[in-house]
């Protein structure tokens, strides 16, 4: 599934610099000044679309990082007291 996403996302950044194109020719002449700017903002919109689709989905977000928060307090070591270099440069630091 996620390799239809990249393939989607990359489809759709390469119709989207088509229609920038399109747009950037169009703007050069006064009277379709209009339509440019309007085929412009599409462009710029399916470049978000596409770079959306690229990116994880927040559920796959969520889901890695409560597999990694797991993962992560089984293997924290227990705390302990501040002793040798760490304490005196602490004691330093206060005075």
């Amino acid at each position: 599934m996620r390799v239809l996403r990249v393939f989607g996302g990359v489809l759709l950044w390469l119709v989207a610099t088509v229609l920038l194109v399109v747009a950037l020719v169009l703007c050069l002449s006064v009277l379709l000044l209009p339509v440019g700017l309007l085929l412009g903002f599409a462009a710029v919109r399916l470049y978000g679309v596409g770079f959306r689709l690229l990116l994880p989905r927040s559920r796959d977000i969520r889901k890695g990082l409560r597999k990694e928060g797991r993962r992560w307090r089984r293997k924290m070591p227990l705390p302990q007291k501040r002793s040798g270099w760490l304490a005196r440069t602490a004691r330093r630091v206060r005075r």
